[in-house]
This record gives structure tokens, sequence and C-alpha cells, in this order.
């Protein structure tokens, strides 16, 4: 893939969409395995979760649970105090087809796709490229199709008119897409700086508390809004990962 000789440097937002129902059930997988883990029966609802997982077609799509929507009900209340669209002037939003992330994009951001215009959004597109990454795709020899998606979603974002992009997708998207080894909250918002035109150029300046991998293994929870990423070597294409929202806490 050629690179752009044109610089572009842009304000992305990343959104990950609100819990799903498969997400539901692997949560039910891993309480029932903490709870064997103890000598002791999982509950009936987690062990009726767990069956679930055995429709495969039913995870690869599924809906927004009930504490999904609860999650995108309380983020949508932040954004409209916060008047999000408007004063971080996002003019494009981008969501996955996945009903999950279009569901998130609605709730929280009020436009989906083939909607063109939203308040201060002059266009939101729907890209087949963003959907999360496939049970195929999970086999090492079809990684190289992933990461094809991957490569394709950020030459994407940099063709596009618009500077300002929102983006709602998917939690192992991101997470390769970053190379980070966690994964986005339900429903936060995350600020970067995207140039598409550094990919593959060294990166400057290194910190060596860039270079020092955090002494546990981080989640999501643990940075702060307006606390910015410091622990890891980006791909130089992305800066200034930046919490800025946190999606409403999932009670275990």
């Amino acid at each position: 893939m050629s690179v752009p000789e044109e610089s572009v440097e842009k304000t992305i937002y990343l959104i990950r969409h609100a819990e799903s129902e498969e997400n539901r059930r692997i949560g039910s997988l891993k309480n029932s395995l903490r709870t064997l883990g103890r000598f002791r029966l999982p509950s009936l609802q987690d062990a009726k979760a767990v069956g679930e997982l055995l429709n495969i077609p039913a995870q690869i799509d599924s809906i927004v649970s009930d504490i999904g929507k609860d999650q995108i009900s309380d983020m949508k209340a932040k954004l409209d105090a916060a008047n999000f669209l408007e004063t971080f002037n996002v003019k494009l939003v981008v969501h996955s087809p996945l009903i999950r992330a279009r569901e998130t994009s609605e709730g929280m951001l009020g436009c989906v796709a083939p909607e063109t215009k939203v308040g201060a959004v002059n266009r939101v597109v729907e890209l087949a490229e963003l959907i999360e990454m496939t049970p195929k795709e999970w086999i090492p020899m079809y990684r190289g199709q992933f990461k094809g998606r991957v490569e394709f979603f950020e030459k994407w974002l940099h063709d596009q008119p618009e500077d300002t992009i929102a983006v709602v997708g998917h939690s192992e998207f991101f997470k390769a897409m970053l190379g980070l080894d966690f994964k986005f909250g339900n429903c936060d918002v995350w600020k970067l700086t995207f140039n598409y035109s550094k990919k593959g150029q060294e990166m400057e300046d290194t910190t060596s508390e860039q270079i020092c991998a955090p002494k546990k293994k981080p989640s999501s929870a643990d940075f702060k809004e307006g606390e910015q990423l410091t622990t890891y070597i980006l791909p130089p294409q992305w800066s200034n990962v930046t919490k800025i929202y946190t999606g409403k806490k999932v009670e275990s």
C-alpha cells in the first residue's frame, strides 16, 4: 500500500458500542468459570447465557443488551449536556454495520446511516470494513485479512474531506489498530490525533515511560477522563490518545 505524500492531521473520536448480548453471554461464561473454580455450580441465569453462546451467528451480530441500553442512555445524557457534536465540531460520523454499533450510534449521537445530516454532522457513513474481528480472522492464517481491513480503514480516514470524525465500532478492531493490550470499555469515548502520512515513520522523542511496559495489565477503567495514554508505543499515525468520557460500568 502506497503512503500518501500529503500530510493531513485529523481529530478522531473512537467510541466502542454499548454492551451487547454477546458481551453479556461472555460475561456469564467468565462468571461460571470463576464459580466452578470455587467448586460451586453457576447460577441458572449464567448457565442459560453460556448455552446461548452455541448460537454463533447470534454472537457475530448481536443486539444491545438491557444493560447496554442503560449505558447508551447514560452516555447520551453526558454528550447532550456537553453539546458534543457541535462543541467538538464533528462533521462526519462513521459506524460499523453490525446492529450493536448502529444502535449505539443512533442512541448516543442521534444519527445512523443512511441519514446524511444531523446537527453539525454533514455525513453519516456505514463502513463494512469496520466490523469486528470475525471467527475466521481469529485463525492465524487469516489474521492478514483482518490487518488489511484495519489498514483500509486508516487509508479511508485519510481520504475523507472532514478533519473531525466520530467512529462507532468494536473493541478488538480499535485494540489492534492502536497496538494496545486492553479493550476500550463499552460506550467509552476516546479522542485521538491521526496523521496517516506518518505511517511507517520512526517514532521520535520516545520517552522511557513509553518504552517501559505497565507493571500490570491495564484496563480501560484505569484511565481517568482527560488522562492520556503514555505507557504504549503507538503506531506513528496515532498520537494524543485521551479518554474523554467513561461509559457506565457494568455491574457484575
